[in-house]
């Protein structure tokens, strides 16, 4: 009895291996991008794990001004709190910028202005912002009309009746993938797969479109097809005629699935950490750069509005609150000093925050671990906020105070 079981586990084990090594041979890729995971983090990947990856042409006719912190009402003590906690807490980066310039840079572990980094879902936003190009070429009727207009797979099921709208707001009904590690789960799927347009063409509809806010890597996919349907160009290319050349960024490096797929949105642009605080300008001024619209006034409000103003999610942008019950996508110690915060995140707890109202933009670059506990999502950002010289705090809403407080006698 003892062989017959010692045998038929060393034929479970043989059939396994073989399984592997033609699974392995069926899809190299897949299982390339899978083993550099398991053995670098997300924020340290070879850049092997990249491609095949498209040029995104850029350019370096413009560098941002630098000026002081007092020059732009910006206490230094303040952006040397700030920088004490980031140290503190695994940062290679952190960089201020105000009204177009930059206030304030510091680097650790080699990092500079100029470093390549892969920002991760800060991707996801500059899908968002291709979407607004495409509608000022025309090539995009309205944001509110069906994705089935260029995504043909749509059209014979219920996924017709998802929106442009919907996949910028992560409300598509998509079915998600579910958290796992291993080879065969969909998260895996997605994140590494050789063919990800497939892996989301899969999906199904699981709630109704327009409703259940739930922000993922399909959604951003899609877009980006749609996108390249509708204007017929390639996505880099679109990308670095329409936006990347337009801002003065500095070449750029977007991962494909495999050397004939897809081109990566949610993820996988390799782009110096300088170049998303131009990013930043544009969200910060309704689409301008440098004084110029590359962008239709407009969209960038669309972007950032979230139902009846609550916070929550826009176009791929998250809103902070200030409220710390309410925030996203962490929960911050202390409420956002400034009621319009906004943020873009990726993995390491890398942050880019900008608060239209200041004009202000912070881009934060790190390694830590998703379940890090030693980290407050509002604390640098309000340190430096509360050093601006002309923040105003908010004050009581109406009706919230007793007047006789205030007014003796009242």
């Amino acid at each position: 009895m003892k062989r017959r079981f010692k045998w038929l586990a060393i034929a479970v084990v043989l059939a396994l291996a073989v399984a592997l090594i033609a699974s392995v041979a069926r899809d190299p890729l897949f299982w390339k991008r899978y083993a550099l995971s398991l053995v670098y983090s997300p924020t340290n990947l070879p850049g092997s794990f990249y491609e095949p990856s498209d040029l995104v042409e850029g350019t370096d006719d413009y560098q941002p001004p630098r000026v002081q912190p007092e020059d732009e009402h910006l206490a230094a003590a303040a952006l040397r709190s700030a920088a004490e906690y980031a140290r503190a807490r695994h940062t290679r980066a952190l960089i201020v910028g105000r009204h177009g310039h930059i206030v304030f840079e510091q680097y650790w572990d080699g990092a500079r202005f100029e470093s390549v980094i892969d920002a991760g879902a800060f991707n996801a936003t500059i899908t968002a912002l291709m979407v607004g190009l495409a509608l000022d070429d025309k090539k995009i009727g309205l944001v509110i009309e069906p994705a089935a207009n260029y995504i043909e797979e749509f059209r014979a099921d219920d996924r017709n009746a998802i929106t442009i709208k919907d996949l910028l707001g992560g409300t598509s009904g998509l079915a998600a993938s579910e958290g796992g590690r291993g080879p065969w789960s969909a998260a895996a799927r997605e994140h590494f797969s050789s063919d990800i347009l497939r892996e989301c063409l899969g999906r199904q509809v699981v709630h109704r479109h327009g409703e259940h806010p739930t922000p993922q890597a399909c959604d951003v996919q899609l877009l980006a097809r749609a996108v390249e349907r509708a204007t017929g160009q390639p996505y880099a290319s679109y990308i670095s005629a329409r936006l990347w050349k337009p801002i003065g960024a500095s070449d750029a490096f977007l991962a494909r699935d495999s050397e004939a797929g897809t081109p990566r949105a949610d993820c996988c642009l390799r782009a110096r950490q300088g170049d998303w605080m131009r990013i930043a300008e544009l969200l910060l001024n309704d689409g301008k750069f440098a004084g110029e619209q590359v962008i239709a006034p407009g969209w960038v409000t669309q972007m950032l509005a979230t139902p009846n103003g609550a916070p929550g999610f826009g176009f791929q942008v998250w809103r902070g609150s200030s409220s710390v019950a309410d925030a996203a996508p962490a929960q911050p110690a202390e409420p956002y000093a400034a009621d319009d915060t906004y943020l873009l995140k990726a993995a390491g707890k890398t942050r880019l925050w900008f608060i239209p109202s200041l004009g202000l933009s912070i881009l934060r670059v790190g390694t830590n671990r998703d379940d890090d506990a030693d980290w407050d999502d509002a604390r640098i950002p309000n340190l430096i906020v509360r050093g601006a010289s002309d923040f105003v705090p908010r004050t009581a809403k109406p009706g919230s105070t007793d007047l006789s407080t205030l007014v003796p006698n009242h």
